[in-house]
C-alpha cells in the first residue's frame, strides 16, 4: 500500500498530482484502525516532503479525512470473516467520501493562489473524486484476491501439516529417490519408523532428510532382503511401475518391525522410470492386536468347543419373537439340533423346554429383558433322541444405545451332575433307611427277648393247668390261652425274620421241587379266577435256605399278589439261574458279593405300585390293606429272611402293568454241610431218673422249666448263671443233660458255658435255648452241629421231645 502511494503522475490545471492513494488511506483507516492509518498518511506526507513536492493544506486535508473515513467504516456493523470488506459497508464509505469534495468545490475558486475558475475547480474535483473511486474499488479488488490467495495458502499450509501429523500418528512415512541417488529423501515418518532420528540425522537436527541407502538396506531383515533387491531392481528396469511388499526391518535398538511398502515409478514417455516414491507403513502394532485377537479368538473357540453346554445370543426386544443372533455348534451334540435349525426357528428351544417349568422360566427370562440383569435357573429337557437332560441357564440381558435388548446366555449340560445328586440323594436313602431298619431291629429283638420270656412263662403255666385232672371242665379256656400264647409267638418270629434274627435251620433246596409241591397248597388259596403259570429253569442250582421260611415267603408273595389282583387275573412263578455282576450291583445299591444266584420270581397283573410308595412296601407294619387285614409284616419278613441267607430282593413294578418281586439266593454246588444226626439205638420215654442241669437267668421261667422237667422224671438242679452253673457241674459231674439259655449274666455265657463243660466232659449233651433270635443262630463257640436250639417260647412237648432226642446221644 505504501507504494500504491508513492506513484503519481500531474494532470489538469495546475498540474494536479493523481495516485491511487486515496484506496489505501481508506482501507488503511478500515483494516488497521487508527494506527494503520496514521502509519500510510504519515508515510503519504513523509514521502511529498522527502521528495521536495509541494503538499498544499487540501491535500493534507484529504489525507487525513479519507484515512478517517475509513477508521469511521470499521465502526459499522463488523464483517463475519474478517478482512473482508461487505459492500454494504463499501458503499457507505463511498457516499461519505464524495461528500469530502465538497470542501475544495468551496475553498479552490475563493482562493486567490489558485486562480482557478468555477469550471477548472469542477474538472479539478471531478478528476480528483473520480482517480480516488477508481483507487478505492481497485485496492478492494485487490484485497479480495489477496485475501482468497492467503486463503488457500493457509489450507495448503493446514493440509500439509495434518497429512504429516496424520502419517506420523498412522505410523506411515514417505520415501523419494531418484534414479542413481544413494541418499533417497525419507521425511519425518519414515525417520521415526525405522529409528534413525540419532544414528542417521543427529547432526542436521531435522526430523526429516537424505539418508543412506546401504543404511536403510542394513536394517532390512536379512531373510526379507533378497525379495525387497529382487522387487527394486524390476522397478528400475521398468518392469514394474506399481508395486507393494511386506517386509522385516531391525531396528537400532534391537525390535524387529513389520513394514508395508507401497511405491510408484516416475517414468516418462515409456522410458526407464528416473524417479520412485513411495510410502512405508509401520504394521508392527496392527499386527500385535491381530495377533492378540486371533489369540482372543481361537480361545474362545476352544472355550465353545469344549464347553459342556451352548452359547446363545437373542435379540429379545420383543420377547413374543425373539430373533437368533449367534447359538454354538455345540447345540448338536447336547440337543440333537443344529444350529441351522435353530435359526430357522428360534421356538424350538421352548418346545424342547419342559412344559412344567416353561412359564417360570419365561418370566424369569422377561424379568431380565425388562431390568437388563441377569440370572440362573436349571431346567430339564426332552432333548432330540428321546434322552432328558438337565441344563444350567446362566443369562443376561443388556439394553443397547439404540434400545435393541440383547439377550446372552451360556447354557451348560448338568444332566451328570444331577445324576450324581440323585445317586447321593438314594445312598443317603438306602442310609436312612438301613439305619432305620437297624434301629428297629435292635428294636424289635430286645422286645422279642423278653417277650419269649414272658410268653415262655403263660405257656409251661398253661400247659400244666391243661395236665390238672381237676380242670378238665377248664380246658376249653386253657386251650384258647395256649393259642392265643402260640399266635404271639409267632408274630414275634415274624418281626425277627423282618430284623434278620430269625432262627434259620439251612438246608440244600431245589426251588424248583419246593414251587411243584408248594402248588397242592396254592389252590386252596386262589380263586380260581387267578390263573398260575409257571417257567422252571432245568438244571437249577441248589440253595441253602431255610424251607419253611421260604415258604412262608413264597406264600406271603401269593397272597399280597391274589389282593393286589382282587382275584381276578395271571400270577407266574419263575426260576433261573443268574450270574451277579459288579456292574449289576453298583446300579442297584447291593452289597452282595457277585457270583451265582438263583432267583424265584413271583409275577402278578395287578394294578402295579405307585412309585411314591414303592420305597415303603418293605418297611413293617406298613400296609395298603384296609384296617384288620394282614399284619403289614409279609413283605418286611420276606426281604429279612433272604437277606439273612445272603440274597436280596428287587422289585419291578409298572401302574397299569402288574407288579414282579424277585428273590436272588446264593446257589451252591456243594453236598449238604448239615451231617445227619446219630439217633439213639434204644429210645428213652420221659426223663427215666436223668439228671438235668438247667442254667436260667429269669426266675419265672426257671420255675416253670423246674415244674414241667420235674413232672417229666427228670432230675433238675437249676442255676442262675452260666458261672452258677459250672460250679454246681464242677462239685457232680453226674448230670446227664444240661439245657441252658445263651445270654445270662456272669463271666459264661451259654455256649461259653457247654464249651467250658466239654473240655472236661466232651461227651456233655447240651440243648440251648434263647429268647433273642440272634443268639439261636450263633454257630461255634461251643456249638456242635448236632446240638439242638429251641427259640423260646416252647411248647412242652417240643422241649421234652428235644431232651429225649438229646439224651439219646448219651453213649452206653
Amino acid at each position: 500500500m505504501i507504494s500504491l502511494s508513492m506513484n503519481f503522475v500531474t494532470v489538469g490545471p495546475m498540474n494536479m498530482v493523481l495516485n491511487a492513494l486515496s484506496g489505501v488511506l481508506l482501507f488503511a483507516g478500515y483494516l488497521g484502525g487508527p494506527l494503520g492509518a496514521l502509519v500510510v498518511g504519515g508515510c503519504a506526507v513523509g514521502y511529498r516532503i522527502a521528495i521536495g513536492d509541494p503538499l498544499p493544506a487540501l491535500g493534507i486535508f484529504l489525507v487525513v479525512s479519507i484515512s478517517s473515513v475509513g477508521l469511521g467504516g470499521s465502526y459499522l456493523k463488523a464483517a463475519p470473516n474478517w478482512p473482508e470488506i461487505p459492500q454494504r459497508v463499501l458503499g457507505t464509505m463511498l457516499l461519505v467520501y464524495s461528500l469530502l469534495f465538497l470542501v475544495p468545490l468551496w475553498l479552490l475558486p475563493r482562493d486567490p493562489a489558485t486562480e482557478l475558475s468555477m469550471a477548472d475547480t469542477a474538472m479539478v474535483v471531478a478528476i480528483f473524486y473520480g482517480t480516488g473511486v477508481l483507487s478505492i474499488l481497485a485496492t478492494w479488488k485487490i484485497m479480495q484476491f489477496a485475501i482468497r490467495y492467503a486463503e488457500k495458502a493457509n489450507s495448503a499450509a493446514e493440509l500439509a501439516e495434518s497429512l504429516d501429523l496424520a502419517m506420523r500418528v498412522s505410523g506411515m512415512g514417505r520415501f523419494k529417490r531418484a534414479r542413481g541417488d544413494r541418499r533417497p529423501f525419507f521425511d519425518s515418518g519414515m525417520v521415526a519408523i525405522y529409528g534413525l532420528e540419532d544414528s542417521v540425522l543427529p547432526s542436521t537436527g531435522e526430523s526429516q532428510g537424505l539418508v543412506p541407502i546401504s543404511d536403510w538396506e542394513e536394517l532390512v531383515h536379512p531373510e526379507d532382503f533378497p525379495a525387497i533387491s529382487a522387487e527394486a531392481s524390476q522397478v528400475w528396469e521398468g518392469e514394474k511401475l506399481v508395486g507393494q511388499g511386506e517386509f522385516r526391518a531391525r531396528r537400532p535398538d534391537g525390535s524387529i518391525r513389520f513394514i508395508r511398502a507401497v511405491w510408484i515409478s516416475d517414468s516418462k514417455n515409456g522410458s526407464l522410470p528416473t524417479r520412485v516414491m513411495g510410502v512405508h507403513t509401520d504394521l508392527t502394532d496392527a499386527l500385535t492386536v491381530e495377533k492378540q485377537n486371533q489369540a482372543s479368538l481361537q480361545r474362545l473357540a476352544m472355550l465353545v468347543e469344549k464347553l459342556p453346554g451352548v452359547i446363545m445370543e437373542f435379540d429379545a426386544t420383543d420377547t413374543q419373537k425373539p430373533e437368533l443372533l449367534y447359538v454354538s455348534p455345540k447345540c448338536k451334540e447336547i440337543l440333537g439340533v443344529t444350529e441351522d435349525k435353530f435359526y430357522q426357528n428360534p421356538l424350538l428351544f421352548s418346545k424342547l423346554h419342559d412344559p412344567d417349568d416353561l412359564d417360570e422360566f419365561m418370566s424369569l427370562l422377561i424379568h431380565s429383558c425388562e431390568t437388563g440383569g441377569s440370572f440362573y435357573h436349571r431346567y430339564r429337557v426332552n432333548a432330540r433322541g428321546g434322552a432328558v437332560l438337565w441344563l444350567d441357564y446362566y443369562g443376561a440381558s443388556t439394553i443397547e444405545s439404540d434400545g435393541r435388548v440383547v439377550h446372552r446366555a451360556v447354557v451348560l449340560d448338568a444332566t451328570p451332575e444331577v445324576e450324581v445328586q440323585t445317586q447321593v440323594q438314594q445312598e443317603r436313602e438306602i442310609a436312612r433307611r438301613a439305619q432305620k431298619f437297624e434301629s428297629i431291629g435292635q428294636l424289635t429283638g430286645g422286645v422279642a427277648h423278653d417277650f419269649n420270656n414272658l410268653l415262655a412263662v403263660v405257656l409251661g403255666n398253661l400247659e400244666l393247668l391243661r395236665e390238672d385232672e381237676a380242670l378238665k371242665n377248664q380246658h376249653r379256656l386253657v386251650d384258647a390261652a395256649i393259642k392265643a400264647t402260640l399266635r404271639g409267638a409267632d408274630l414275634t418270629r415274624n418281626m425277627l425274620s423282618f430284623a434278620r434274627k430269625a432262627p434259620l435251620t439251612p438246608v440244600q433246596l431245589d426251588l424248583n421241587a419246593v414251587v411243584r409241591e408248594a402248588g397242592s397248597w396254592m389252590g386252596r388259596t386262589l380263586p380260581e379266577s387267578v390263573t398260575v403259570a409257571t417257567a422252571l429253569a432245568e438244571g437249577l442250582w441248589l440253595i441253602d435256605a431255610d424251607r419253611s421260611s421260604l415258604e412262608s415267603a413264597l406264600l406271603n408273595l401269593t397272597l399280597n399278589a391274589r389282593d393286589a389282583m382282587e382275584g381276578q387275573g395271571s400270577l407266574t412263578i419263575e426260576t433261573a439261574n443268574v450270574h451277579i455282576d459288579e456292574e449289576y450291583l453298583t446300579a442297584h445299591k447291593e452289597d452282595l458279593p457277585p457270583g451265582r444266584y438263583v432267583m424265584l420270581a413271583v409275577s402278578d397283573t395287578g394294578p402295579g405300585i405307585p412309585k411314591e410308595i414303592l420305597a415303603s412296601i418293605f418297611e413293617p407294619f406298613y400296609t395298603t390293606k384296609p384296617p384288620g387285614v394282614g399284619s403289614g409284616l409279609g413283605l418286611s419278613m420276606t426281604q429279612g429272611f433272604v437277606q439273612q441267607s445272603g440274597g436280596t430282593v428287587q422289585v419291578y413294578s409298572e401302574v397299569g402293568e402288574g407288579t414282579s418281586f424277585k428273590l436272588y439266593f446264593p446257589a451252591t454246588s456243594a453236598p449238604s454241610d448239615h451231617p445227619e444226626k446219630p439217633t439213639r439205638s434204644t429210645p428213652l420215654t420221659g426223663g427215666a431218673g436223668l439228671k438235668l442241669l438247667l442254667a436260667e437267668d429269669e426266675e419265672e421261667v426257671r420255675s416253670t422249666l423246674e415244674n414241667i422237667l420235674e413232672r417229666a422224671g427228670y432230675q433238675v438242679t437249676a442255676a442262675p448263671s452260666g458261672d452258677d452253673a459250672f460250679a454246681a457241674f464242677a462239685e457232680d459231674p453226674s448230670f446227664d443233660l444240661l439245657l441252658t439259655d445263651i445270654v445270662m449274666p456272669g463271666t459264661l455265657q451259654g455256649t461259653s458255658l457247654a464249651k467250658a463243660l466239654r473240655a472236661r466232659w466232651p461227651d456233655l449233651p447240651v440243648v440251648f435255648m434263647s429268647g433273642y433270635a440272634s443268639e439261636a443262630t450263633v454257630h461255634g463257640n461251643g456249638l456242635r452241629p448236632e446240638d439242638i436250639r429251641l427259640m423260646k417260647p416252647v411248647q412242652r412237648g417240643d422241649l421234652l421231645a428235644a431232651l429225649e432226642k438229646a439224651a439219646s446221644y448219651i453213649k452206653s
